[in-house]
């Protein structure tokens, strides 16, 4: 694992430990609102935190696998694989602003293969998804923290070292302000 320091997300209603070394993309280009993506310098790899509206699966698997077939079919993937699916079990951190808890994610491992900037072969891309699904009574989302990994292209940066970090991110994720997510519905 790299060295690690908390930041700040979403002006300050997330807080989770990531790489000192990654850069913040909202320092290079603009990036949404519902993001928070850092890159590793002299590599192809990410980390991204985003916030989603909640997917009609109620099965937490199930809503991993709806995200990640998104972010397949996005990726104009060739062919993917889940390579493992399953729920983690988080010590409870709660909120500053309520008596909410961070809930646990599901996890899932996943690879795609997808053509980058217009090359002719497609590029394996390791894909790490933690995915926290927000139900409160106030509200209602998905947030899903992921990790891209090029097999061909990682630069200078190690594939475990990556791995490290994103299960840093996630082991450290703690919503502080739920009034960042959107009101649930009735």
């Amino acid at each position: 694992m790299s060295t690690g320091t908390p930041r700040e997300l979403f002006g300050g209603a997330v807080s989770a430990v990531l790489p000192t070394a990654v850069l913040d993309v909202s320092d290079l280009r603009q990036v949404p609102d519902s993001q928070e993506v850092f890159l590793y310098p002299e590599s192809d790899a990410f980390l991204s935190v985003e916030v989603l509206q909640r997917v009609p699966p109620e099965d937490d698997a199930e809503a991993a696998r709806y995200h990640f077939d998104t972010l397949a079919e996005e990726n104009e993937a060739v062919d993917t694989e889940i390579v493992d699916i399953r729920a983690l079990q988080l010590e409870p951190k709660k909120a500053i602003t309520s008596d909410d808890v961070t809930p646990s994610p599901v996890f899932l491992h996943g690879r795609q293969r997808a053509p980058k900037f217009n090359q002719p072969r497609a590029n394996e891309v390791e894909i790490l998804i933690a995915l926290f699904r927000i139900a409160t009574s106030k509200a209602r989302a998905d947030v899903l923290v992921s990790g891209s990994i090029p097999t061909e292209s990682i630069g200078l940066v190690e594939q475990d070292t990556i791995k490290s970090d994103f299960q840093a991110l996630v082991s450290s994720f703690h919503v502080l302000d739920f009034t960042l997510f959107a009101p649930a519905t009735a």
